[in-house]
């Protein structure tokens, strides 16, 4: 049995890793958008990288278990290379978004990755498409058509197609990362240090093909190194950390809250103007996900009923 969230010390404790933890992930549109005015794409995934695997390195050494990866197989590291791609593309296809159109519409169209890790969980995992699956994911889609049409359904188009489609692009790169990594079965300190290597090698290729390498100011370093500590390395490791101390669905409820918190940065740091309907396609992105674990919770407690009348 666990022990309650309330009596654990404050380093286990997920009331206390969870909302670090958000703030953390909520900044990245905000800081990212801040520093893509002095770097470009190209330049920022490349440095922050950089930070992260130098970082995993010193600790992969430090605890000595590099040896371990001779006992993997071949198709160990091919899963891993695969799933550092699409964490690649997530950033990657998020940054570039941002450069097109505004952190808000960037940052809600890629909020859409719950809808795409339910539908590929289908072919990846044989899940079923229930109902309430369905509703979900008619939720998402409306207030995907809310936020880049700004509300006139009649006249659909995109704002800005492009910026649209590469946000939604890095959607659906984490719906695939994160029904391809469930695969992995191997130590997850060494698996992230395959997946960030990965990654960086991407990052340096594409600088080198599409931009040049900029040595970044003193306040683009502070965030640079803000980001890759809070999405990449301390995240990792507070995300972990609270998922070995309390149940999964707790840790699930509080990503909730991350659109949120994202859209405050993006209101204090961006000084982005919100319209209603910005509100409105937000909160029906939002509770896409809750709506079916709602429906998932109606039949458990429909099926208990029906054996407990038995």
């Amino acid at each position: 049995m666990s022990t309650p969230p309330h009596k654990l010390e404050p380093s286990k404790n997920p009331y206390v890793l969870m909302p670090l933890l958000l703030v953390m992930w909520g900044s990245f549109a905000a800081v990212s958008k801040l520093l893509l005015d002095h770097l470009d794409s190209y330049q920022l995934m490349f440095s922050i990288y950089s930070v992260a695997i130098i970082v995993f390195s010193i600790i992969v050494i430090m605890k000595g278990r590099l040896t371990e990866l001779k006992t993997w197989r071949p198709a160990n590291f091919l899963l891993l290379l695969v799933c550092g791609t699409f964490t690649f593309l997530y950033d990657f296809l998020y940054m570039q978004s941002l450069t097109l159109i505004p952190a808000v519409e960037a940052s809600m169209l890629n909020y859409l990755f719950p809808i795409f890790i339910v539908l590929f969980a289908v072919p990846f995992h044989g899940e079923k498409l229930t109902t309430s699956t369905m509703v979900s994911l008619a939720m998402g889609v409306l207030g995907t058509l809310l936020l880049v049409t700004k509300g006139d359904l009649a006249s659909f188009h995109f704002t800005n197609l492009k910026g649209d489609l590469l946000a939604i692009g890095a959607a659906v790169s984490w719906g695939l990362f994160t029904n391809i990594i469930k695969k992995n079965t191997k130590d997850m300190l060494l698996s992230t240090f395959i997946i960030t290597f990965t990654a960086f090698i991407l990052s340096l290729g594409s600088l080198f093909v599409f931009s040049k390498p900029l040595m970044p100011s003193l306040m683009s370093v502070a965030g640079i190194f803000w980001l890759s500590f809070s999405n990449i390395i301390l995240g990792f490791f507070l995300y972990f950390r609270a998922l070995q101390h309390s149940p999964a669905s707790l840790i699930a409820s509080f990503t909730f809250f991350t659109p949120f918190i994202t859209l405050a940065f993006i209101a204090l740091m961006l000084g982005e103007q919100l319209m209603a309907v910005d509100y409105l396609a937000a909160m029906l992105i939002l509770f896409s996900v809750p709506a079916q674990q709602a429906g998932k919770l109606f039949r458990r407690f429909k099926k208990k009923t029906l054996v407990n009348n038995l």
